[in-house]
Protein backbone atom coordinates (compact mmCIF):
# COMPACT_ATOMS: atom_id res chain seq x y z
CA UNK A 1 0.00 0.00 0.00
CA UNK A 2 1.14 3.60 -0.76
CA UNK A 3 1.73 6.10 1.43
CA UNK A 4 1.22 8.95 -1.29
CA UNK A 5 -1.66 11.11 -0.23
CA UNK A 6 -4.45 11.36 -2.31
CA UNK A 7 -7.22 14.19 -2.51
CA UNK A 8 -10.71 13.72 -3.83
CA UNK A 9 -13.95 15.59 -3.82
CA UNK A 10 -16.83 14.61 -1.95
CA UNK A 11 -20.44 15.96 -2.37
CA UNK A 12 -22.85 16.15 0.53
CA UNK A 13 -26.26 17.46 1.75
CA UNK A 14 -25.21 20.54 3.66
CA UNK A 15 -27.19 19.13 6.62
CA UNK A 16 -25.01 16.08 6.78
CA UNK A 17 -22.05 18.40 6.08
CA UNK A 18 -23.21 20.54 9.23
CA UNK A 19 -23.22 17.19 11.37
CA UNK A 20 -19.92 16.20 10.57
CA UNK A 21 -18.64 19.34 11.18
CA UNK A 22 -19.87 19.53 14.39
CA UNK A 23 -18.86 16.12 15.55
CA UNK A 24 -15.53 16.73 14.11
CA UNK A 25 -15.46 19.55 16.63
CA UNK A 26 -16.25 17.90 19.40
CA UNK A 27 -14.25 14.76 19.17
CA UNK A 28 -10.82 17.40 19.05
CA UNK A 29 -9.97 16.77 15.58
CA UNK A 30 -7.55 19.19 14.27
CA UNK A 31 -8.46 18.95 10.75
CA UNK A 32 -11.46 17.41 8.61
CA UNK A 33 -9.15 14.95 6.89
CA UNK A 34 -8.25 13.07 9.87
CA UNK A 35 -11.33 12.59 11.23
CA UNK A 36 -12.49 11.29 7.78
CA UNK A 37 -9.82 9.20 7.65
CA UNK A 38 -10.58 7.79 10.76
CA UNK A 39 -14.08 7.27 9.52
CA UNK A 40 -12.87 5.12 6.48
CA UNK A 41 -9.98 3.31 9.01
CA UNK A 42 -13.38 2.12 11.01
CA UNK A 43 -15.33 1.31 8.14
CA UNK A 44 -12.34 -0.85 6.65
CA UNK A 45 -11.74 -2.68 9.89
CA UNK A 46 -15.43 -3.78 10.26
CA UNK A 47 -15.34 -5.53 6.89
CA UNK A 48 -12.00 -7.23 7.96
CA UNK A 49 -13.65 -8.40 11.08
CA UNK A 50 -16.30 -9.75 9.51
CA UNK A 51 -14.64 -11.05 6.30
CA UNK A 52 -12.16 -13.09 8.61
CA UNK A 53 -11.50 -16.51 8.45
CA UNK A 54 -9.03 -15.95 11.51
CA UNK A 55 -10.77 -15.49 15.09
CA UNK A 56 -11.67 -12.52 16.13
CA UNK A 57 -11.94 -10.29 19.08
CA UNK A 58 -14.99 -8.68 20.43
CA UNK A 59 -16.14 -6.42 23.20
CA UNK A 60 -19.83 -6.19 23.95
CA UNK A 61 -20.86 -3.64 26.23
CA UNK A 62 -24.59 -3.74 27.97
CA UNK A 63 -26.76 -1.47 29.88
CA UNK A 64 -29.78 -3.58 31.93
CA UNK A 65 -32.21 -3.30 33.73
CA UNK A 66 -30.94 -5.65 36.94
CA UNK A 67 -34.96 -6.41 37.98
CA UNK A 68 -35.88 -7.59 34.54
CA UNK A 69 -36.70 -11.37 36.38
CA UNK A 70 -34.75 -13.99 34.58
CA UNK A 71 -32.18 -11.81 32.65
CA UNK A 72 -29.43 -12.44 34.69
CA UNK A 73 -29.76 -16.17 34.09
CA UNK A 74 -30.03 -15.67 30.34
CA UNK A 75 -27.08 -13.75 30.22
CA UNK A 76 -24.83 -16.67 32.08
CA UNK A 77 -26.63 -19.18 30.01
CA UNK A 78 -25.82 -17.48 26.46
CA UNK A 79 -22.49 -16.66 27.66
CA UNK A 80 -21.90 -20.30 29.13
CA UNK A 81 -23.29 -22.65 26.18
CA UNK A 82 -22.81 -20.80 22.89
CA UNK A 83 -19.86 -22.25 20.89
CA UNK A 84 -17.08 -19.07 21.27
CA UNK A 85 -15.06 -18.30 24.23
CA UNK A 86 -15.58 -15.49 26.72
CA UNK A 87 -12.68 -14.67 27.72
CA UNK A 88 -13.62 -12.55 30.67
CA UNK A 89 -16.07 -10.33 31.80
CA UNK A 90 -16.54 -7.21 34.03
CA UNK A 91 -19.82 -6.33 35.77
CA UNK A 92 -20.69 -2.96 37.50
CA UNK A 93 -24.04 -1.81 39.47
CA UNK A 94 -24.32 1.60 37.61
CA UNK A 95 -27.24 2.47 40.18
CA UNK A 96 -30.26 0.73 41.77
CA UNK A 97 -32.30 -0.96 38.32
CA UNK A 98 -28.77 -0.34 35.97
CA UNK A 99 -26.22 -2.55 35.55
CA UNK A 100 -23.56 -2.23 32.98
CA UNK A 101 -21.55 -5.44 31.94
CA UNK A 102 -18.80 -5.39 28.90
CA UNK A 103 -17.81 -9.18 27.93
CA UNK A 104 -14.77 -9.99 25.89
CA UNK A 105 -15.57 -12.39 23.17
CA UNK A 106 -13.03 -14.28 21.27
CA UNK A 107 -14.12 -16.39 17.97
CA UNK A 108 -15.31 -16.60 14.73
CA UNK A 109 -16.87 -12.88 13.61
CA UNK A 110 -20.16 -14.84 12.48
CA UNK A 111 -20.19 -16.45 16.55
CA UNK A 112 -19.15 -13.12 17.92
CA UNK A 113 -21.90 -11.53 16.20
CA UNK A 114 -24.53 -14.38 17.07
CA UNK A 115 -23.91 -14.24 20.97
CA UNK A 116 -23.93 -10.26 20.53
CA UNK A 117 -27.32 -10.25 18.52
CA UNK A 118 -28.83 -12.99 21.41
CA UNK A 119 -27.81 -10.81 23.99
CA UNK A 120 -29.22 -7.75 22.48
CA UNK A 121 -32.18 -8.76 22.33
CA UNK A 122 -33.28 -10.04 25.54
CA UNK A 123 -35.84 -8.25 27.28
CA UNK A 124 -34.66 -5.54 30.05
CA UNK A 125 -31.32 -4.99 27.87
CA UNK A 126 -31.55 -1.10 27.33
CA UNK A 127 -27.76 -1.02 25.44
CA UNK A 128 -25.75 -3.44 23.63
CA UNK A 129 -22.73 -2.54 21.59
CA UNK A 130 -20.22 -4.91 19.93
CA UNK A 131 -16.59 -2.95 19.54
CA UNK A 132 -14.98 -4.70 16.88
CA UNK A 133 -11.51 -5.15 18.97
CA UNK A 134 -9.28 -7.12 16.42
CA UNK A 135 -8.50 -9.73 14.59
CA UNK A 136 -6.26 -12.94 16.13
Amino acid sequence: MSDETIRFTVSLPESLFKEIELDQKDRGYQSRSEYIRDLFRDRIVDKQWNNSKDDVVGVLTLVFDHHQKGLAEKLIEIQHNDFIHVLCSTHVHVDHHNCLETIIIKGQASAVNEIANKISSLKGVKVARLSRAGIV
